[in-house]
């Protein structure tokens, strides 16, 4: 395990003259990206860590500014061209870091990605009751999350290392992270993307729906979506041979056959 020079602990692995930087999504860590590891490592240095307020980096306070600048000192870190992949929470903050550092920038994949959560005020204050009211805390509430986004067919040890990777998060900067982007547009974000751009959702998608994709492509000059049947918001976990074909396939010429 590595740190950054602000204290972000991180993971590196794989050789190549490329890097690919793996952000997850909210409440959860790098166990998210496990099933692409071994075949991405092959042909790139690889980078995935637990984001501020999570796991291995729980005690870092968790915001938008700070996941980014911490995904710029990683870039630094790497000095070759970087790939970023962003789920859900990440693809705020990889779109932000694409646009923050387009000259370290390879190819930007976003899985879950969508301009604004219109309702966000809402969502969060409902989140808010909703633990306050669970005995449990986060631990039945990650179960009840598992249950609700990842579809039948995933194996049980997969959605019991979900539900635990979530436990460790305390509520508190739980809602802190979701308020940090259920109440920020990327309206603004998006259409600065300089560089070709994957956009991944699955059919099943209940968060970020593929017209979410669509509006969000609809910003981004350089982009495409691709829409992964049989797949909700984690559809990395839900269909993972499918979502490692197409980004090896992007990251390795930065299109996909129509």
């Amino acid at each position: 395990m590595l740190r950054t020079d602000s204290g972000l602990k991180y993971f590196s692995g794989g050789q190549g003259m490329e890097a690919v930087i793996c952000h997850p999504s909210l409440g959860l860590g790098r166990f998210l990206f496990y099933r692409m590891l071994p075949s991405l490592s092959r042909r790139y240095r690889v980078f995935t860590y637990d984001p501020r307020g999570i796991g291995d980096n729980e005690a870092l306070d968790p915001s938008l500014s700070a996941w980014v600048e911490d995904v710029g000192q990683l870039m630094e870190i790497a000095d070759c061209p970087c790939h970023l992949i962003g789920v859900s929470l990440g693809t705020w903050v990889m779109s932000r870091a694409a646009v923050a550092w387009p000259d370290r920038m390879g190819r930007l994949v976003l899985m879950g990605a969508t301009r604004e959560f219109e309702d966000g005020v809402q969502q969060v204050q409902a989140r808010r009751q909703e633990l306050s009211q669970t005995p449990g805390s986060m631990e039945d509430f990650a179960r009840r999350y598992a249950d609700s986004t990842l579809a039948d067919f995933v194996d049980g040890e997969l959605k019991e290392q979900l539900i635990v990777d979530m436990t460790t998060c305390d509520p508190q900067r739980y809602l802190s992270a979701m308020a940090e982007i259920y109440l920020t547009s990327n309206a603004a974000v998006f259409p600065r993307i300089k560089v070709p751009t994957l956009i991944v959702v699955g059919t099943r998608d209940t968060r970020t729906s593929p017209a979410d994709a669509d509006a969000a492509a609809s910003l981004i000059p350089k982009s495409q979506v691709r829409v992964v049947p049989d797949a909700g918001h984690l559809a990395l976990l839900d269909q993972p041979r499918r979502i490692q074909d197409l980004v090896e396939a992007f990251l390795a010429t930065g299109e996909l056959d129509v």
